[in-house]
């Protein structure tokens, strides 16, 4: 609460507002809650919403400067909480009697009539569930289900029990009155605020936002550690010669050191000597083209030809003026806008029309996307200095003045503490600082012990790294601030982390048409091109500096418990994680548990939990111990605990609210009945190699999104077709009512779709049942056939196959064992097939033709085990795949440069008839026709075909200069000049001649 103090109205107050009114608040909510007695009190907490949304809406960037403010801020956002959490648990019964009415009431076609929810062998679980987590369920089921009776009642199944719907009444209505009184302390709070004569709104902020301006004047004596950047800068900048404007980014993290490089280059005399005109400009965080346009005329006009209220033309007609025939250099340090080019191509107008050659734009940003907006030459990206210049400049900024030889134990926490800052030079300036000012023993211990504080002082580099965050908008803040729960240096699964944020309703839909989990990857590429995050191959890092910085932002919301490290967690937390990682390592007494206790006795706010996630091997003392204050955390949205067995005991489920489980040793019955009452349940995460015996009521998961397991735990779901929100699943076809194609009919969310076993769908008929086009999303779809002792004809097959077309935005496809003679004609026709970039085929063994050249953006094609197939078409591709196909004579296509510029991969092996290969045509002809021959060909394998280059004396890879790997095989090719590659297999070639830079070769 007291961090709120000298800090804006939270934004994120007025936007979880927005969040709850938007999620709740809808017609369907209205509609139900209005059967079911409770639309007054509903309606009473909207109105109460509205108004604080109001209020919030008039205060916003409005400074908090008093502690009873901040009180009443801090009152507001708990009672929104609580807000929200009364509405999921409101929204959970609605779930459940739609799931009741589904197999109860008036079960739909399609599904089998079960008995009521209420009454069947699952209901005795569940309802032991919520007895130990709701008194009102208690009550219900001791007083018998006592129903109230209105005049005017709904049917008996919309009926809430009325001890059930009483609490609630009475909880919406504690809420609605607090909130009220609050909304109302904290207007008028800002009233008086309002009357202070010192300006508060977001045009002050804007101010503050800027007062780190940078100059073009060096602040220190000397550069360490960039030598080669600068050098490689000026080469570029100086070489530019042509009359166009050309503009070259330097990208890097805030405190990296952009800022200073560019003024090393600015001053350096190689600079001096080329330009005739240097100019400096801080953009920072407002792109005012007028602005800007002023700050570039300070440099060229010494008498000042302009006032500062002149047009924009006017001021760019005096700038063209005196910039005319100068070879200039502009430097724009900090740029961050990236949302609007025209803006970009305004300020650069007068410049462009400079006449004079070689004119040059040098641009530090922190965004790889502005970066890309503005850059006309390849972009260099700043990382953290090297560990022994870094060691030198960090000395230097601690030492000051003082002889470092005398002081022997400093150096060594020295370097302890420049380890830890990874290269920052912000970060060096600003530690090296603290430590200057004692050069004692004491002093610089404290230092190291206690650098992650060191934000409480103005020189630290975590105020400037948190410039950064608070331009985020207030999504991209809490999804970033959410990350501080994971350990340092964890390497983040995309889709996870973008599951977990849409667990804690982060991540808003603002386009219908597009994915949640789409607009939560946007959310993390933006983060990462704002270099809050890093991508390390498949995976997202942290800068450690990132990590503490999302842990000060957070504080109030987020904790961890490290190990046994004993620190304060504050009454707020409603997300916590806990790193036992350490603890292992270094506790193996009797007592471990016992002071584990205690650390979680700190944690107040079980009952507010919204995120329970523990990293690491915990003993089975310490989940004990666990579980025992997991009893009171009823709110959770997200539990992970994977690598922990926590299928013994039921305490740490909770039904109302959970979003998201992660959770690998989970084979327990009470657990796996539990889940089938997960109604809000988005993500089950048990491991894609881990098995879950299915309960028999898994379909009542309507609202899950991703189920990670074992494809045969995707294949024992009866009546599947229920959980219409799924976007992955194998489905596989049998004879039996909940598991027939038809299941597929309403799964119109699916990404990713496999079905096996289409033997047992017997006609065109039956196949569209699963309306594979009506699936918008669909972007990859696997379909198979299995050796059928039905010996099924070719004939029903491609009417099966015919009755499986797919939506137009199919990308994927892939088919295996089909038995038809013919393609489908949905893949023959041109129309179907416009965004297919992916086709893959095996063992369809009476597949006669194929003509891939009608599927105008397919990039990769892969055909194995094409019994039949004697000549394919294929456009311009990027992989190329061919394998045991002994009837195929002709591969053609395109011919010359677009067949072969793209392909990255070429695989033929074992195709004995094929004789007659457009791409293996004529070299002689692609020689004339383009300096490299397959220029883009990174790995090629050829075995077991004769024919493909008859009448070749010589393969010419040596042109291929993007090869890395090759193979061949069994070819009758003389002379084969090979070029530098990181793999080479040759076998069976007796009369191969070759050179190569290769010294050494694999076994063949």
């Amino acid at each position: 609460m007291s961090g709120l103090l000298g800090t804006v109205v939270d934004a994120a107050i007025g936007w979880l507002v927005e969040s709850i009114l938007g999620s709740f608040f809808t017609g369907q909510m209205e509609a139900w809650t209005h059967e079911i007695g409770l639309a007054e009190d509903v309606e009473k907490l909207k109105f109460e919403m509205r108004y604080v949304e109001m209020v919030l809406a008039a205060a916003r960037g409005r400074r908090i400067d008093n502690m009873p403010l901040a009180q009443s801020l801090a009152d507001l956002k708990e009672l929104l909480y609580d807000s929200e959490d009364v509405m999921d648990e409101l929204d959970y019964y609605r779930l459940q009697q739609q799931i009741e009415k589904g197999k109860g009431c008036s079960a739909p076609t399609g599904t089998k009539p079960e008995e009521s929810y209420v009454s069947s062998s699952p209901l005795s679980s569940v309802v032991k569930l919520v007895r130990s987590t709701t008194s009102q369920i208690t009550d219900w089921i001791s007083r018998g289900r006592k129903r109230k009776r209105e005049e005017e009642g709904p049917a008996h199944c919309n009926m809430l029990p009325f001890e059930m719907k009483d609490s609630i009444s009475k909880r919406i209505n504690v809420i609605v009155n607090l909130l009220r009184s609050n909304g109302n302390s904290v207007q008028g709070a800002l009233q008086l605020e309002i009357l202070r004569p010192i300006a508060t709104s977001s045009k002050c902020q804007n101010i503050s936002r800027n007062t780190c301006m940078t100059t073009s004047l060096s602040t220190e004596c000397q550069m360490y550690g960039r030598d080669a950047e600068r050098d490689e800068i000026i080469a570029q900048l100086i070489k530019g010669g042509s009359s166009d404007l050309n503009v070259f980014p330097v990208v890097g993290i805030g405190g990296i050191g952009k800022t200073t490089l560019a003024r090393y280059v600015y001053h350096d005399k190689r600079i001096k000597d080329h330009f005739d005109l240097q100019m400096w400009v801080c953009v920072s965080t407002n792109f005012d083209i007028v602005g800007l346009t002023i700050q570039i005329l300070e440099h060229v006009c010494e008498d000042r030809p302009y006032e500062k209220k002149s047009s924009l033309n006017k001021l760019q007609e005096i700038l063209l003026e005196n910039i005319r025939n100068k070879r200039f250099l502009l430097v724009l340090d900090d740029m961050w806008e990236d949302k609007d080019r025209s803006g970009w191509i305004k300020l650069l107008a007068p410049l462009k029309s400079n006449q004079a050659n070689g004119c040059m734009v040098l641009a530090t940003t922190r965004t790889k996307s502005v970066a890309k907006m503005i850059g006309t030459m390849g972009e260099i990206t700043l990382s953290g200095l090297d560990e022994k210049e870094f060691w030198l400049f960090f000395k230097a900024c601690a030492f000051r003045n003082v002889n470092c030889r005398h002081h022997p134990s400093l150096q060594f926490i020295g370097k302890q503490i420049a380890k830890v800052l990874k290269g920052c030079p912000l970060a060096a300036r600003s530690v090296g600082a603290l430590l200057s000012t004692d050069v004692s023993y004491q002093h610089w211990t404290a230092v190291r012990d206690k650098w992650k504080s060191l934000q409480e002082y103005d020189d630290d580099i975590l105020p400037i790294l948190k410039l950064s965050y608070d331009h985020l908008p207030v999504h991209l803040q809490r999804c970033f601030s959410y990350c501080s729960l994971f350990p340092e240096d964890y390497q983040f699964n995309g889709k996870e982390l973008v599951h977990a944020w849409i667990s804690q309703n982060f991540v808003q839909r603002k386009d219908p048409t597009i994915r949640l989990e789409e607009t939560g990857h946007a959310y993390l590429e933006r983060l990462v091109d704002l270099g809050f995050f890093q991508k390390d191959g498949s995976h997202y890092i942290m800068h450690d500096l990132m990590h503490v910085l999302a842990g000060t932002v957070s504080a109030n919301e987020c904790a961890t418990i490290d190990g046994l490290k004993s620190e304060s967690i504050q009454a707020t937390v409603r997300h916590l994680s806990i790193i036992t990682t350490n603890f292992e390592e270094d506790e193996h007494g009797n007592n471990s548990s016992e002071k584990f206790d205690k650390i979680l006795q700190k944690v107040s706010s079980w009952h507010k939990l919204r995120t329970l996630m523990l990293f690491g091997q915990s003993s089975i003392h310490l989940l004990g111990s666990l579980r025992t204050f997991c009893k009171r955390a009823k709110c959770l949205r997200f539990l992970s605990v994977s690598g922990v067995d926590i299928g013994s005991t039921n305490s740490l489920l909770n039904l109302f609210h959970l979003r998201y489980i992660m959770a690998y040793e989970v084979n327990n019955p009470a657990f796996r009945q539990a889940l089938t009452s997960c109604y809000h349940l988005q993500v089950l995460d048990v491991g894609i190699s881990g098995y879950l015996d299915v309960p028999a009521d898994m379909n009542n998961l309507v609202n899950l999104r991703h189920l990670i397991a074992h494809e045969k735990v995707h294949h024992a779901i009866d009546c599947v077709g229920n959980m219409t929100s799924l976007q992955e699943l194998k489905f596989k076809v049998q004879n039996v009512g909940g598991f027939q194609i038809g299941q597929l009919q309403s799964m119109n969310k699916l990404v990713l779709l496999g079905i096996s076993q289409l033997e047992n769908a017997k006609t065109k008929e039956e196949a569209r049942g699963a309306r594979l086009i009506d699936k918008e999303y669909l972007d990859k779809l696997s379909l198979s056939w299995e050796n059928s002792s039905m010996n099924l004809q070719p004939e029903a097959a491609k009417d099966v196959l015919d009755g499986l077309q797919p939506h137009q935005n199919l990308k994927n496809l892939e088919i295996t064992g089909y038995g038809g003679v013919t393609s489908p004609t949905w893949l023959s026709s041109t129309f179907s097939v416009t965004s297919l970039q992916i086709l893959h085929l095996e063992n369809c063994r009476e597949w006669k033709i194929l003509r891939s050249i009608e599927m105008p953006s397919l990039r990769k094609l892969t055909l194995i085990r094409m019994l039949n197939i004697m000549e394919i078409s294929v456009p311009s591709l990027e992989e190329l795949i061919l394998i045991e196909m002994p009837k195929l004579e002709k591969c053609i296509g395109s011919y010359g440069m677009e067949l072969t510029s793209h392909l990255r991969v070429l695989m033929i092996k074992n195709c004995p008839q094929l004789n007659e290969f457009t791409l293996f045509k004529s070299y002689s002809s692609f020689e004339a026709e383009q300096k490299s021959w397959f220029p883009s060909l990174s790995k090629l394998s050829i075995g077991q075909c004769p024919h493909i280059m008859n009448n070749w004396e010589i393969l010419p890879l040596r042109e291929m200069e993007a090869l890395k790997e090759l193979e061949l095989m069994d070819l009758h090719v003389v002379r084969v000049s090979v070029p530098s590659l990181e793999k080479l297999v040759l076998a069976k070639m007796p009369s191969l001649e070759f050179c190569s830079s290769l010294t050494t070769f694999p076994p063949l």
